[in-house]
């Protein structure tokens, strides 16, 4: 019968750290935290996102590969993992980074207009690794700028577990400027800064692999990495999440995947999803907390009893919170309050963006009563990648990496910006994937220059949520909330130099209570 081989997760993330050896694997199942140890190694109830000496785990994506056998007539009828096991398997990786030879975001031009391309673009280059190499292989580029000698840069390293799988490592966070003059090395931008380079990076994964016995080297399809700052507040989910967006995207090349009339709405499954988003935002926003703080008519999941019902009752509250949603296409309500872009004038509004396609659908079916009233009282626990059916675990690699990241706004961003929202950034002929043509380093060249300049620059963007399920506007810290970068940090350099002494969101021990953790104690 015939057989198809696929790399998952299709789009994988992989985030900085400084530690020069810890890192952990991302998510690899749906609402399932990472360990936050390396694989292979014995359990640890006391996972922590910083090793001994205080700085940041690097996080790892680990590619697997699926075989699909389907019968004559196309019918899936087996999904089981190829491993080391059954096969040979040689992967091959291309990680690079455009950002300084990238349109400039939000303004006309090239960064670093007159320099040489060749200078600008930090490319590791194809690198191979096999489950037969028992050591870790280092990524790297180089970078000059207008400088006259180049700097190294390390975009990476390969390794593979025990079971000739996959795992990418990025960068150490590491930005710096070739400048010659500290008057030139100043960061004065959020996102275009000349001279300057980041670690961060994507590319296209791929792999051939030969089944024991037979001859014949088999290419799989190929999936694609993206690496990232990291994620400073790991179980707070973003309204809309970039699963969110690439889901909505498939929904327009597959019709299958789109909501219609016919499709059925759970409470659970859809809609309390969305709910405890936003629910979730007053630990990381102050401006969140405003309105959907606890006691809040807007803490939706205090509520939930009833928001979840089809009353009679419940048709006034479901249609309220619909009506306050602002519509795709334009129009409705002004919610969520996550600004999509801002205005030259200061004193306008800032462009709002929305839920996707997909979600405002699954709302309004929720609003007018068109679901299924399947909540028990409380969040389902979910199944590790290993508990999963086999044929399930594929899109659970898929969707669990996606939905630990940005879906909006993307100004730039914080993994990967708009060309998200394209159709010409896919394979339509296979879902969730990135088109293997593009370039590597192509979906990370707009964002922010370096990375931690837009992490500081946010600091001061007044009533604006960027993305504070990601980088947060304030925390809970002892007894009270308080701004997340010290007030101390006067200029983005500070930012360059220190941003592992950050803390990040984690849930307190046996309390329902998000709170900020491993901050460095000299902050």
């Amino acid at each position: 019968m015939p057989r198809t081989y696929r790399i998952h997760p299709a789009i994988g993330i992989a985030r900085v750290g400084d530690s020069a050896d810890d890192y952990f694997i991302g998510p690899e199942a749906p609402g399932v935290p990472p360990s936050l140890q390396k694989p292979d190694a014995p359990p640890s109830p006391n996972g922590t996102y910083k090793d001994r000496q205080g700085r940041i785990k690097r996080q790892g994506v680990r590619f697997r590969i699926y075989e699909y056998t389907h019968d004559d007539a196309n019918v899936l009828v087996q999904v089981r993992e190829i491993t080391s096991t059954e096969a040979q398997i040689d992967w091959d990786v291309h990680l690079a980074n455009l950002k300084a030879a990238a349109p400039r975001f939000d303004a006309n031009g090239r960064r670093n207009d007159g320099v040489s391309e060749s200078k600008l673009i930090i490319d590791a280059g194809r690198q191979h690794i096999s489950v037969a190499e028992q050591c870790m292989k280092r990524l790297r580029g180089s970078f000059q700028g207008s400088a006259d000698h180049a700097i190294e840069v390390t975009l990476g390293d390969l390794l593979t577990d025990n079971a000739g799988r996959l795992i990418i490592l990025g960068g150490f966070g590491a930005s710096q400027s070739v400048a010659p003059t500290a008057e030139r090395q100043k960061i004065e931008h959020y996102a275009n800064n000349d001279d300057w380079c980041d670690d961060t990076s994507d590319g296209p994964v791929r792999a051939t692999i030969q089944l024991h016995g037979t001859t014949e080297a088999i290419a799989a399809e190929s999936a694609w990495v993206i690496v990232a700052p990291p994620d400073f507040a790991p179980p707070i989910e973003n309204v809309i999440t970039l699963y969110d967006v690439v889901y909505n995207m498939m929904a327009k090349f597959d019709p299958s995947l789109a909501v219609s009339e016919t499709t059925t709405i759970s409470f659970t499954r859809d809609i309390y999803p969305i709910l405890r988003r936003v629910s979730d935002m007053h630990w990381v926003s102050a401006v969140a907390a405003g309105a959907h703080g606890p006691n809040m008519s807007g803490h939706f999941i205090s509520h939930l009893a009833l928001l979840s019902s089809k009353t009679s009752q419940a048709a006034g509250p479901r249609g309220r919170i619909f009506t306050k949603l602002r519509n795709p296409p334009g129009g409705g309500g002004n919610m969520p309050k996550l600004p999509a872009s801002t205005k030259e004038d200061e004193n306008a509004q800032p462009i709002t963006v929305g839920l996707t396609e997909a979600q405002y659908k699954r709302m309004e079916k929720w609003a007018k009563g068109e679901f299924e009233a399947d909540w028990d009282g409380q969040e389902p626990t979910p199944l590790t990648l290993d508990e999963l059916p086999v044929q399930d675990r594929p899109h659970a690699l898929d969707r669990a990496a996606l939905e630990a990241c940005v879906g909006g706004g993307f100004f730039p961003g914080i993994e990967v910006g708009a060309m998200m929202q394209e159709e010409g950034t896919y394979d339509q002929a296979r879902p969730f994937r990135i088109k293997a043509q593009l370039p590597p380093g192509t979906l990370t060249a707009r964002m922010a220059v370096p990375w931690q300049a837009d992490f500081f620059f946010c600091t001061f963007e007044a009533n604006m949520d960027w993305w504070p399920g990601q980088r947060p506007n304030q925390v809970f810290r002892g007894n009270g909330r308080d701004g997340w970068v010290p007030s101390t940090w006067e200029t983005p350099e500070r930012m360059v130099k220190e941003w592992s002494k950050l803390g990040f969101v984690v849930r307190e021990k046996d309390k329902d209570r998000y709170i900020e953790a491993e901050r460095d104690e000299v902050l």
